[in-house]
């Protein structure tokens, strides 16, 4: 079937100017195109002290650092608030507790959805972090003594936590995605400038 189909359409070569009516083939200049000239230096990404690594990880460390830093400072003494300052039981601090540690786990699949089909890494990184910051300050708010009453520190609370878990669950993936891009930069030479 394909020879008939071949046989049928005319032989034409494709670099050569068309003159039939046949508008399957352009027509092609028969000039010829100079080589880019090499007269340009290639754009070097900044690199880290001299070494092999870009710029770019800098960033990258710093965020995951006062990330990890603010989760994890958090999540120590969380049952510690619930258990002295909002008076809950022993039972219902550990279910908050685990509950909120579930949340932050299971996040990072949202974070990978709205990263791949909505914002992009850059911007995931970005408004999930702000999220995350007011998550914290929220938090924070929640124990003031001089707001309200016991039922406004334990919506706060819930909704502070709420963010958080948003805010580390959502940049999670897209942190991940930039080490193995950063890796793949470093080792395989691919992009970067290099």
């Amino acid at each position: 079937m394909l020879e008939e189909r071949e046989s049928e359409e005319p032989t034409m070569n494709p670099f050569q100017k068309n003159e039939s009516k046949d508008t399957r083939f352009l027509p092609v200049s028969t000039e010829e195109v100079p080589p880019q000239s090499s007269n340009f230096p290639k754009k070097l990404s900044p690199k880290i002290c001299g070494s092999n690594y870009p710029l770019s990880i800098v960033f990258i460390v710093v965020n995951e650092f006062c990330e990890r830093f603010s989760y994890y400072g958090m999540k120590a003494v969380l049952t510690l608030y619930f258990l002295y300052y909002l008076h809950w039981s022993e039972d219902t601090s550990t279910s908050v507790y685990h509950a909120f540690s579930s949340l932050c786990y299971f996040t990072p699949i949202l974070g990978a959805v709205i990263a791949d089909s909505w914002l992009g890494k850059f911007k995931t990184i970005i408004y999930l972090s702000l999220v995350y910051v007011l998550g914290h300050v929220i938090k924070s708010m929640s124990a003031l003594p001089i707001l309200g009453g016991q039922n406004l520190h334990i919506v706060l609370s819930m909704v502070g936590l709420s963010l958080i878990a948003l805010g580390t669950g959502g940049i999670k993936p897209c942190v991940a995605a930039f080490g193995g891009d950063q890796y793949m930069v470093i080792t395989l030479g691919m992009g970067g400038g290099e």
